[in-house]
Order: C-alpha cells, then structure tokens, then sequence
C-alpha cells in the first residue's frame, strides 16, 4: 500500500523552540527535522541489517525527532532518551554545529560523532540491500567528485534523478506503485538562516521555508 502523502512541513512551537517538519499523514510522526537554531535531523528506518519487526511496539519511531527537537537541550535529551520498546532505527543529527550518528538497534544505542567537514550517504536498511546500498553509494562518489561542494538546488536535482529508470532502488524509486519514493525534503544550513524545501512527489506541489537563525552557527 503506498502511504498517503504527509503534511508539509509548518512552524511549529514546542517549549521555546520552533520546529519545521513535514508529518506523516498516517501514523503522525517525522523522519526529517529542523528548527530556527540550525539544527537538523534525519530519521532512518532499520539499525545496520534488516530485522523481523515485532507485532506491537511502546511508540512510533516518528515520535522521537519531535521530542528530542522540543528539548532545551537537544544532545542532552538524545543521551536520556528512553529507546526501549521502539522499532530499530539510525538517528543523523547536526546540532550546535557538530554531526553525529545514532543507532538503535532494539538492544543497544550507539553513538558516533562524524566530520561535519565531509560528506556522507544513508540508505534504510530495511529497504535496500547490500548492493542495492553500494551502488547509492558509488553514486553519491561520482556526484560529489563532480561537485565538490554542492549547492541545495544540486543536492535536490541528485535525490530527484540519480538512477533515473532504476525504479528498484533509484534516488527516486517507484516498485510497482506499492513502495514508492513519495517526497523529496532537503535542508541548507548557513551561519544567518535555514532553507528548507519539501516536495511532495505524489500531488507535484512544494514549499519552501527560509527559516532566521535564533543563534550563530558554530563552524
């Protein structure tokens, strides 16, 4: 079944933080997220293998973005964070200016800080194969070769037709018309201000958020 289209992305107040996020139409939650401080976060499903889900879960993995994002202190809260009971998930996050990866992987919770410097790809796990994982990867190697550092419009028009025709795990996939990629989100983070811009694959309709950062991005 293809999932319904989300809920673009809106401000949204939770504590004395304000949140961008587009929202899962289905089960409420989010898997992508930023706020006017620069902080950004992404939500993958699947730890490092694919895993047999269990029939009945505590909460929503899409839950956890909007929680840690509502926290005065989004790290702090991702250290307190109760995972028990959540379906396996990778967790990417900038804040304050550093990039970290979380994973859980229904036992345990890993976290690793990466280099903000460089550049990195991610595929859920739970989608795509080893192979599958290893040619998104060489592609992002020839497109980052080409353009070192990319601009947003660059990084969307990658996402948007990377392996063109490939509908099993192009950057746009379409299997069958019952697993399909159904929006396209990404995010620009400058010292002053944030751009987010969401499309909404299935009606072909997008928005576009230039967020003023609340705080001076450290770099």
């Amino acid at each position: 079944m293809i999932r319904p289209a989300a809920i673009p992305p809106k401000k949204t107040e939770k504590g004395s933080n304000f949140l961008y996020y587009p929202v899962d139409a289905k089960a409420g939650g989010t898997w992508f997220i930023t706020n006017d401080k620069g902080d950004v976060g992404v939500l993958l499903n699947g730890a490092y293998e694919k895993h047999l889900p269990k029939e009945r879960y505590r909460q929503s993995r899409g839950s956890i973005l909007p929680a840690l994002f509502a926290a005065e202190n989004l790290l702090d809260a991702l250290g307190n964070f109760d995972f028990d009971s959540i379906e396996n998930c990778t967790l990417i996050l900038f804040a304050d200016g550093k990039l970290s990866e979380c994973i859980w992987d229904g036992t345990n919770v890993t976290l690793k800080k990466l280099d903000e410097t460089k550049q990195y790809i991610w595929a859920s796990v739970t989608l795509y194969n080893t192979e599958m994982i290893a040619a998104r990867r060489h592609w992002f190697k020839a497109f980052i070769s080409a353009n070192p550092n990319p601009s947003l419009e660059e990084m969307i028009h990658f996402h948007t037709n990377t392996g063109k025709g490939n509908d099993e795990f192009g950057l746009k996939m379409n299997r069958n018309n019952e697993m399909l990629t159904v929006s396209i989100t990404s995010v620009s983070v400058l010292e002053e201000s944030t751009t987010l811009k969401y499309f909404d694959v299935l009606n072909d309709v997008s928005t576009h958020h230039i967020i003023a950062n609340s705080i001076s991005i450290k770099q």
